[in-house]
């Protein structure tokens, strides 16, 4: 039976095609956002790394060279969409495969950082979400390994599910923060917030968010500071002042909005406050007391570090209370928060293209910015280098 349409319903198609041919589409890849006009000159090295597309990675410098270890990319349609491979480069554009088959498995959103335990210097990688993809086996985890060449790794900790307010083990997660501090003298490596999932017929409450600081001096013993409340989060971004060793947190998501405070710990939504340790324990909020429109500052899964005397936030996405779109100008302005304290907004406009799950390292007195999920393109594994010009 052939079915007819009513005029009235032709005329609403018509109009729709005449306004949909008479309407100009524009992508990511095309869109054109402020140029850059900040202090530091960017250039980009190379577009396709040998390493390939990937985001939620870690990222180092280590023996005079940077290294990118592990990651995810739901891209892949042949072989692993989760990595556990290691690489290394001496320059940023040739990279070497130091190994493709890591005894850590497939790894996001977990940390890496340098440090030495008394046996010099190693990498150490510490929990993330663990994915086995020859028996697909997956698990939030609380591992820690080492390695002195990125090729042969020892298990320091295997993951281990203590209860969730266990003062000598913390409780498996991704997306922490880890950093390399020296206190009284001694090294430790401190872990602070990320998240994790427990098992719930809520769905809504399933992922649970930290707000807890631990250190180690060996990767293997732990130890539970008790520090106040900064609030549950993970995606968060951490730097340090290698000078003073003074601590800086910043942004990140808890992915729930609380609509009561009956919890034991709850979200403080103020994404935009950058807060500072520096003992673990006694965290402040520099900017809280700012009459500025911060919301520029809202931001997860980005980065911090220390360069020229500063404290830099890169770019990010949103947080959970904003709705997450790339073209939204919250999303690649860089700041740049000088020792005195004083705030500026080193540009409103695009350095690199906007990103987030990226690596972001300081090496050779430079800052390289390494893959991440992008605005046009998804994942990526192209390598930005800048300079301070001014």
């Amino acid at each position: 039976m052939i079915k007819l349409f009513s005029s009235s319903r032709l005329m609403v198609f018509g109009s729709i095609l005449i306004l949909l041919s008479s309407c100009e589409f524009m992508s990511y890849e095309d869109y054109e956002y402020e140029p850059y006009d900040g202090s530091i000159s960017w250039t980009k090295l190379i577009k396709n790394a040998e390493w390939g597309n990937r985001y939620d990675h870690a990222a180092v410098s280590f023996d005079g060279k940077l290294w990118i270890l592990g990651g995810y990319n739901p891209g892949q349609t042949i072989g692993d969409t989760y990595y556990e491979d290691v690489w290394s480069s001496s320059d940023g554009e040739n990279w070497d495969l130091i190994t493709d088959n890591a005894p850590w498995h497939g790894r996001r959103g977990h940390e890496v950082v340098v440090f030495n335990d008394g046996s010099g210097d190693a990498l150490f990688l510490i929990g993330g979400y663990m994915v086995n993809e020859e028996t697909g086996y997956r698990q939030y985890a609380n591992d820690v390994w080492k390695s002195y060449d990125g090729k042969l790794w020892t298990e320091i900790k295997p993951t281990e599910f203590p209860p969730r307010d266990s003062l000598y083990q913390w409780y498996p997660r991704m997306e922490h923060s880890c950093i390399v501090k020296k206190m009284e003298g001694k090294n430790y490596i401190y872990l602070m917030a990320g998240r994790s999932m427990q098992d719930s017929i809520d769905g809504r409450f399933s992922t649970i968010y930290h707000n807890d600081v631990w250190r180690t001096p060996n990767g293997k013993d732990w130890e539970r500071i008790n520090n106040n409340d900064f609030g549950i989060r993970g995606d968060q971004a951490v730097t340090i002042n290698p000078q003073t060793g003074r601590m800086f947190m910043q942004g990140g998501t808890h992915g729930i909005v609380f609509t009561s405070q009956n919890f034991s710990t709850h979200p403080i939504e103020h994404w935009e406050y950058l807060w500072y340790s520096d003992d673990g324990q006694n965290w402040i909020a520099t900017n809280d007391t700012e009459t500025w429109d911060q919301s520029l500052l809202w931001r997860a899964s980005h980065h911090l570090v220390y360069f020229d005397n500063s404290v830099w936030s890169f770019p990010g996405k949103t947080t959970s209370t904003v709705h997450y779109h790339f073209t939204s100008p919250n999303h690649f302005p860089i700041w740049r928060v000088h020792d005195d304290g004083t705030w500026e907004a080193d540009s409103y406009g695009v350095a690199f293209e906007p990103r987030h799950g990226y690596g972001c390292v300081v090496h050779d007195n430079k800052i390289w910015i390494l893959g991440g999920f992008t605005s046009s393109s998804g994942q990526s594994n192209d390598v930005w280098a800048g300079e301070i010009i001014n």
